[in-house]
């Protein structure tokens, strides 16, 4: 065995094929994080990847190349392993740890969803097909024959009985989730792509969006159009309802957030210009006290709904480094979870605003979806790449 006080030893032990099982373990525990640092600052040692050469620098030795790319993939282990306390605060560390990743898709999962008993994982993609996923086998259960046009979205219901998933073509498919069957015929609700789709929790309607900037509320079992509303200058990205089911939020490509009466389908608050690009997803907390928004700005804000029924901003989260594409909430409203279209997975503290832990390099493309358990025991990502990965908390 290395030296157990020596990573940069122990490292190099590892890059020439000659290192055992007590090498790894104290390199790990050399690398943890403690409470008072940072992503950038591993145990004792500053690790820093430069963005040119790709050289990292561990301490005073840089290493190079394939030995790079080496050093990188043990730190993002570590990293995977450990998480980042909160600074300053006095909470319980959760750490989440790499599982599995599914690979049956042939292109870009754009949505995932699972279902409220935590047991099965819904998937939807480019390759125009919606999968069925075991999460406790991670066996794959079914895969639907290709619809005409790309999956763009998916919604479970509140019950776990229905899903709906929206395609590229404007249309919606609604499957039995118990006995995988598909309920009816597709139906057009649009002229062009539907970006989002979502089951009330009553689990008596549906809303969708589409590229056509337009608003659509249906009967969940009918398919009759209840509502359909013109929605502004430019496509909605992204809809959220709130649990108390009597809001619906839109959040639009041009920045600009809308809440709705659900039940009349009468605008109540516009507010033009609250990101400074593209709102990509758009979320409520569970207590219905805040919604959540991420842009292609690179911001994640936090908004209540004023006694005036304004829409009011109280915090701005760090601007990153790529677009933020996805957002999930833990069920206690306590934890937000963020990804981004450089494959980075941020954990938030949502009183303190500060980030818990980062897991870094989650795919080598961007993070288009997220989703978490009930029990917040499991989270998924789906990858633009077509690869979806499981993520297990442990303590």
């Amino acid at each position: 065995m290395t030296s157990p006080n020596d990573p940069l030893a122990i490292i190099d032990s590892i890059l020439a094929g000659n290192f055992t099982t007590a090498d790894l373990a104290s390199l790990r525990q050399s690398l943890t994080p403690s409470s008072s640092q940072n992503v950038v600052q591993l145990g004792k040692y500053n690790v820093n990847i430069g963005q040119g050469q790709g050289d990292i620098h561990i301490g005073d030795k840089i290493y190079q190349g394939t030995d790079a790319n080496t050093i990188k993939t043990i730190i993002q282990a570590v990293l995977e392993e450990f998480a980042l306390p909160s600074r300053g605060a006095d909470k319980s560390l959760q750490k989440w740890k790499y599982l599995h990743t599914f690979k049956g898709h042939l292109g870009a999962v754009n949505a995932l969803a699972i279902s409220p008993n935590g047991q099965t994982l819904v998937s939807g993609s480019n390759d125009k097909t919606l999968k069925l996923w075991n999460l406790r086998t991670m066996q794959l259960l079914y895969s639907s024959p290709p619809s005409q046009t790309a999956i763009t979205s998916l919604a479970i219901s509140a019950d776990g009985k229905i899903v709906v998933a929206s395609s590229q073509g404007g249309t919606v498919r609604i499957w039995n989730l118990l006995t995988r069957e598909l309920v009816g015929n597709p139906t057009k609700l649009h002229e062009g792509a539907i970006n989002c789709v979502a089951i009330n929790p009553d689990c008596q309607t549906v809303v969708t969006c589409g590229s056509d900037r337009t608003l659509k509320v249906i009967d969940l079992f009918t398919k009759e159009i209840i509502h359909n509303l013109p929605a502004g200058t430019t496509p909605i990205k992204a809809i959220s309802i709130s649990p108390d089911k009597q809001t619906l939020i839109t959040a639009s490509e041009a920045g600009t957030i809308k809440s709705w009466h659900l039940t009349t389908g009468k605008l109540i608050y516009s507010l033009a210009q609250a990101h400074e690009s593209s709102i990509n997803t758009v979320l409520f907390t569970p207590n219905c006290e805040t919604l959540i928004t991420a842009s292609s700005d690179r911001t994640i804000k936090i908004w209540v709904i004023n006694s005036a029924k304004q829409i009011e901003l109280i915090h701005t989260l760090d601007r990153g480094k790529t677009p933020v594409k996805c957002l999930a909430i833990y069920p206690d409203a306590n934890t937000l979870i963020s990804g981004s279209e450089g494959g980075v997975v941020k954990f938030w503290d949502l009183e303190t605003q500060e980030i818990l832990h980062t897991l870094l390099e989650v795919h080598l493309s961007s993070i288009n979806c997220l989703a978490i358990s009930s029990d917040s025991q499991n989270f998924v990502t789906g990858s633009e790449g077509g690869n979806i990965k499981v993520w297990r908390r442990y303590s």
